[in-house]
């Protein structure tokens, strides 16, 4: 969910990996795409992204380039693994967000995890 600086929702975004078929269609990556089109990167900076799960590495640099100013998210890397297992080694990249930003140089504020009992139920049905 995309939420202006004034706490009013822009806009939601949805995982659609399944059915576009396109490994790239985190939530995130919809989201931010549908918002880059519709608002610039002043409007977008004061901006805040919501997401369940930490973002990934992908979705963490797509938020970077796209000028959002905040990451907020519910589930770590760390427990989500914890749940789902590291079994297949072509869906693991244990690299957390803050450490993707690091490199940036811009600032993006990240908060999280939060609720992060409350957000693992996604991972456990």
């Amino acid at each position: 969910m995309l939420v202006s600086g004034n706490g009013q929702v822009l806009l939601k975004g949805k995982n659609t990996i399944t059915t576009d078929i396109d490994c790239l269609a985190h939530a995130e990556i919809n989201l931010i795409r549908a918002a880059s089109k519709k608002y610039d990167h002043c409007i977008l900076n004061n901006c805040t992204i919501y997401t369940s799960d930490e973002p990934c590495p992908m979705c963490t640099s797509a938020i970077y380039w796209s000028g959002i100013g905040r990451i907020v998210y519910g589930l770590s890397k760390k427990t989500y693994y914890q749940i789902v297992g590291r079994n297949d080694p072509n869906w693991v990249f244990e690299l957390p967000v803050r450490d993707v930003l690091a490199n940036g140089g811009r600032k993006v504020d990240v908060i999280g995890p939060l609720l992060e009992e409350e957000a693992s139920i996604l991972h456990k049905l």
